[in-house]
């Protein structure tokens, strides 16, 4: 198989899961919203969006939402293996190297001392880097339980600034 057909693949599956993510969630905000007035309704004193709630139906989304990660994991591991990180960024000075090179001009050095056709060579790592940092600080939020806090004042700012709370 080759490396177009993988990728294609790839996209597809990051795609399929990115839409079932979103689709999920705006069903599940419609649900906890939907859950949160009746409740109100009945008592108007409560909040329509409690904690329980929101992780009562954001828990069924957990397995989805790691399958996204891992697509993710496995986007930047091809990307690095096959040397395509930071290809799209030097076009232009390619471009540029080329024409020189059809002029016949001689070819200086870059920036940082590379020739400019030359791709940045520990891009794909410190992406990879920074995104698996950002990974474990994520975890480490949700472990000690800021992520729930946080999302239930995002909910309820939200929804004051609407006039909906």
């Amino acid at each position: 198989m080759s490396i177009l057909t993988k990728r294609k693949i790839y996209y597809l599956l990051q795609t399929a899961v990115c839409i079932a993510l979103a689709a999920w969630l705006s069903i599940s905000a419609i649900a906890v919203y939907r859950e949160g007035a009746a409740r109100k309704a009945e008592n108007p004193l409560e909040s329509i969006y409690t904690p329980e709630i929101v992780a009562e139906k954001a828990a069924p989304m957990a397995p989805l939402f790691l399958a996204g990660l891992v697509l993710l994991i496995t986007g930047i591991v091809m990307s690095v293996k096959d040397g395509s990180v930071g290809r799209e960024k030097n076009l232009f000075r390619k471009t540029k190297a080329s024409q020189a090179m059809l002029k016949g001009e001689k070819e200086t050095g870059g920036a940082f001392g590379h020739r400019a056709a030359d791709p940045p060579k520990k891009t794909g790592v410190l992406q990879a880097v920074i995104i698996a940092a950002a990974i474990v600080f994520i975890i480490a939020g949700v472990l000690n339980g800021s992520a729930g806090d946080v999302l239930y004042k995002a909910i309820t700012i939200c929804t004051e600034c609407v006039g909906l709370g």
